[in-house]
C-alpha cells in the first residue's frame, strides 16, 4: 500500500465501496476500513466521499 486512509467521521453511507478499483474498501460495524494489501493509494476514496471522511496519508 502506498497510502494509509483513515475514515474517521464516516457515515457508512457506501459511496467508496462502489468507487474502489481493488474493491480494498470493507465494511466493519456500520463503518469502513481499507484492507491495507489491496489499497493501491489512488484517493478515488477521498474523492467521492459527501462528507470528506475519508483521508490519505502517503506513507514513505
Amino acid at each position: 500500500m502506498d497510502a494509509l486512509v483513515t475514515f474517521d467521521g464516516c457515515q457508512g453511507c457506501g459511496a467508496c465501496l462502489l468507487t474502489c478499483p481493488t474493491h480494498a474498501i470493507r465494511p466493519d460495524g456500520g463503518r469502513l476500513f481499507a484492507v491495507p494489501e489491496l489499497c493501491t493509494g489512488c484517493g478515488e476514496c477521498v474523492e467521492i466521499c459527501p462528507v470528506d471522511a475519508v483521508t490519505m496519508e502517503a506513507l514513505t
